[in-house]
């Protein structure tokens, strides 16, 4: 995630003007709900890429259930602009990790629920404020594997985000007056629009469906398998084939059109633009920002890249196709880019470490910024510094920020200096090669403090412990 980068005033002129642009895309817009038959079936590939540990989250405890593992999510969605109504049938496979007669699931209580399945059985479901709470009819052993149909219609709606930054007040389901949508989970707000586990310890396969009016598209994670069209509407088929937290779904509706590219080693790239919309923008230096994020920090972990457009003032790393405007700055870009390694390929396990996602993603931006951009490396970092007391006190420590303050700059700043710190100790060889062997070692998997530290000591051979613990916990910059 990153932060606010240039005046509200200059976002709110330039989404005036994109949302005027291609009026006659949204001509022929049905007046009633785009229905969805199915949900995408799950893959046919092994589940068990999707299987997890999930713990109890200690930062927003409300979010997301340990006792549910989901292994793949089928989404079908359909979305009418005009009438600002999503129709949507999910089929979940979970697996237990503990026996229980119920299962729960995070799911918006504005969204009415019309049909529930338990392995093809009907099931009364209950709502329990954000909780849908589904009853077994027996007691399910842990381990064991079931398939769970939610079918459910409404108008979603944002949550409120539990931050002091300006930019992302609301979490989850965004819609504009015009019915062009995107989603931002971080970091919750998956659960705004469709039935979920919604922590970052329980990552799962992707399979989604998006159906639209003809002229618009649907955009997600992974890569497009097709498209199909119907009686005045078309389907996007998305297919992830790497695991993914729920706060990492990307979710893009609106009179996109595909722009492809090709990154290194023969990577697709595909951009998602406003239809009337001239150029690249910042899009166009995708393919050169991970050719040099992968000088340092290893492959491009995922199989496909992307970025969708948005109209606001602030970036999201949703996995394999980040969610930005067009006009962002390349830095910012960089810094998104750099969180498919950092946040997307090795998640932290809870929201105690975002601390692990942003100061790599933050370091990274400030040594492109000197590679690239003319930046005095030792100014901006003295600066980071200069701001970090003040910052500790405002927001806490970023091993223990402020709950309500989520994403302020706390986690980005203190924990980019203490990896600087680590540099100047072992040397850039040994860094650089220290970054890119605990994301290939840990791909795909969640993470946590206790797990980097064991790395960062084993790797170096010396005990970084007092120093890491220094940066995340002092109340004070360390020395």
């Amino acid at each position: 995630m990153t932060w606010l980068w240039r005046p509200v005033a200059a976002i709110v002129a330039a989404a005036v003007t994109t949302a005027c642009t291609g009026g006659s895309d949204s001509r022929g817009e049905p007046s009633a709900t785009i229905g969805v038959s199915a949900a995408p079936s799950a893959p046919a590939r092994d589940l068990a890429q999707g299987r997890s540990q999930p713990v109890a989250d200690p930062v927003y405890p409300d979010y997301g259930d340990p006792g549910v593992d989901v292994l793949h999510y089928g989404l079908a969605l359909g979305w009418s602009p005009s009438d600002k109504l999503l129709s949507g049938v999910a089929t979940l496979t979970i697996r237990l990790t503990k026996p229980a007669e119920q299962l729960r699931l995070d799911f918006d209580d504005v969204l009415h629920v019309d049909d529930v399945r338990l392995d093809g059985q009907v099931r009364s479901a209950m709502r329990a404020g954000d909780d849908l709470v589904v009853p077994a009819g027996r007691r399910l052993a842990g381990d064991e594997p079931v398939t769970l149909t939610v079918r459910y219609h409404g108008t979603p709606q944002g949550a409120p985000g539990p931050v002091v930054r300006e930019d992302l007040v609301t979490v989850g389901w965004h819609a504009d007056p015009r019915g062009q949508v995107f989603a931002l989970q971080e970091p919750y707000g998956a659960f705004t629009w469709f039935p979920s586990n919604d922590q970052p310890s329980d990552e799962a396969l992707f399979d989604v469906a998006v159906t639209v009016p003809t002229g618009w598209a649907g955009v997600s994670s992974g890569t497009l398998t097709g498209t199909t069209t119907g009686d005045g509407t078309i389907t996007y088929r998305w297919r992830a084939t790497e695991p993914i937290a729920t706060y990492l779904l990307a979710l893009g509706i609106g009179p996109y059109r595909e722009v492809t590219d090709t990154g290194p080693h023969g990577l697709p790239v595909s951009y998602w633009i406003p239809k009337g919309r001239e150029g690249l923008g910042v899009f166009a230096e995708t393919p050169s920002e991970i050719a040099w994020l992968e000088e340092r920090f290893g492959p491009y972990p995922f199989s496909s890249a992307g970025v969708m457009h948005i109209d606001a003032n602030t970036g999201m790393e949703t996995q394999t196709m980040i969610t930005l405007p067009m006009d962002a700055p390349e830095e910012v870009l960089l810094h998104e880019l750099a969180h498919q390694w950092f946040g997307d390929a090795v998640t932290p396990r809870d929201w105690r470490d975002m601390w692990l996602n942003e100061g790599w993603a933050m370091y990274a931006q400030v040594l492109y910024e000197a590679d690239r951009l003319g930046v005095d490396l030792t100014e901006r970092l003295a600066g980071f510094r200069a701001q970090d007391a003040q910052l500790r006190a405002e927001h806490g420590p970023p091993g223990h920020y402020n709950s309500g303050h989520f994403g302020s700059p706390n986690v980005y700043y203190g924990p980019a200096l203490m990896l600087h710190a680590i540099r100047q100790q072992i040397g850039d060889q040994r860094f650089f090669a220290m970054a890119a062997a605990w994301v290939q070692e840990h791909r795909n998997t969640t993470q946590d403090r206790a797990s980097f530290t064991r790395f960062v000591n084993g790797f170096t051979g010396h005990d970084f412990t007092p120093l890491i613990n220094a940066w995340l916990d002092s109340p004070t910059t360390p020395a």
